[in-house]
């Protein structure tokens, strides 16, 4: 029998379609779960809120999400499918077509998910990453999960998992000497399982546009990180004063050369100031030409040296929108 794939919110959906749509809902998640929760939750009607499911010829619905957008970022929850139409692919078709309607109309934008923990492997081929702490709901374990995905002409700027590879190219970059030279006190990781705690802080630092993400060449090569994070005052300084967002890049030695930093930078700048955030800066040591002139290429205005950030003296850089 013929399936179809359909879109629409809730006010635009047939009533006995919706009805059906709710009833597998609930089948699967309260009685399916056992769970008592108040599966119909007041969201679905929330502005922008959209419901998708595949549809059989006779009426039937065997599959579901639903698409949120927040303010901060979009989310996507209540995957299910019903019992009779599982091992077909169905939600895997679903989020395909989700992700893909999210990162066409928000581009960059973090798509947010909670997911079962034992389908977070599942939730990963679509490109999530765990994000924080487990937690429980209704008795079941669950992870938060997070996707980006922004494209350049050559790149593609992702968020950094767990695999292997991914650990592997992180330390294999932070263990030499020409990358850590001018990070922080410039030393080197000697040790591959200090990736899981940078990995730990990064993960913390994922807030709407905000986060540390992998730079990728279109053919999936790892290329190295782009940062958009709040900067750390120096002591005394900050005060009530609210937090500076700084944009930064760590590139692989194997990856320099090639304009891949200025490139990835750019389109981060650009989705920053779309997100809203006006004052973005960047700050070198300043003996760091090469990552000085990348902040110029992008149009950053040098704005000498300051000692307002990291304890330390910074050559300073700025992208101010503010009107």
């Amino acid at each position: 029998m013929a399936v179809t794939f359909h879109r629409a919110p809730v006010a635009e959906i047939a009533p006995l379609t919706l009805y059906r749509l709710l009833w597998l809902r609930v089948s699967v998640f309260v009685v399916e779960q056992e769970a008592a929760y108040p599966e119909i939750d007041g969201r679905d009607i929330e502005p922008g809120a959209e419901l998708l499911w595949a549809q059989d010829e006779a009426g039937a619905v065997l599959a579901t999400l639903r698409l949120l957008r927040e303010e901060r970022n979009t989310r996507i929850g209540r995957v299910a499918t019903a019992a009779s139409a599982r091992g077909r692919g169905l939600a895997a078709d679903l989020m395909r077509a989700a992700v893909a309607i999210l990162d066409a109309e928000a581009p960059g934008i973090p798509i947010l998910l909670d997911a079962q923990a034992q389908l977070a492997d599942w939730y990963g081929r679509f490109g999530f990453a765990v994000s924080g702490e487990p937690f429980s709901e209704d008795g079941i374990p669950h992870l938060p999960m997070r996707r980006t995905h922004l494209t350049t002409a050559r790149l593609v700027l992702r968020e950094w998992t767990r695999a292997d590879d991914d650990r592997a190219f992180l330390f294999d970059m932070y263990r030499r000497p020409e990358v850590r030279r001018y990070i922080g006190d410039g030393r080197t990781m000697t040790d591959a399982t200090e990736v899981d705690a940078l990995l730990d802080r990064w993960s913390s630092r994922g807030d709407g546009v905000l986060g540390v993400r992998a730079v990728t060449r279109a053919d999936g090569e790892r290329l190295g990180a782009i940062l958009l994070k709040p900067i750390p005052w120096s002591a005394g300084v900050g005060g009530d004063r609210a937090d500076d967002i700084e944009i930064g890049w760590h590139f692989h030695p194997d990856a320099h050369g090639e304009g891949y930093a200025t490139e990835a930078a750019a389109a981060m700048l650009a989705l920053a100031h779309a997100a809203g955030i006006s004052r973005v800066v960047a700050v070198t040591h300043p003996d760091n030409r090469a990552s000085q002139a990348v902040a110029e290429r992008i149009g950053m205005r040098a704005a000498g040296e300051t000692d307002a950030y990291y304890d330390t003296t910074c050559a300073l850089f700025v992208s101010d929108r503010s009107s």
